[in-house]
């Protein structure tokens, strides 16, 4: 299969089966642990491509698990370097 990834409008990759297998998937509590361990410090494109799922999935994963309490809100926020502006 060699089909070129999209991106939105964001920057983010779109679903593709080879970067994403495990999109649509139950999410295991490995993924989960993964998830809360690497979130703040990969960030979320390459906690995405490590668990095999969109962009847009895992942050609304880390979403629903800090409404539950399960993984903690940052404290300094950061943008990724492909956001920030350049002055």
């Amino acid at each position: 299969m060699n089909q070129t990834p999209t991106y939105d409008r964001y920057g983010r990759m779109n679903y593709h089966p080879e970067y994403h297998p495990n999109q649509g998937r139950p999410w295991t509590t490995r993924d989960q642990k993964y998830l809360i361990e690497y979130y703040e410090k990969l960030g979320p494109e390459q906690v995405s491509l490590a668990l095999g799922r969109t962009i847009h999935t895992v942050m609304q994963r880390a979403c629903e698990l800090r409404k539950t309490g399960a993984m903690r809100r940052p404290t300094n926020r950061t943008c990724h370097p492909r956001t920030r502006t350049i002055t």
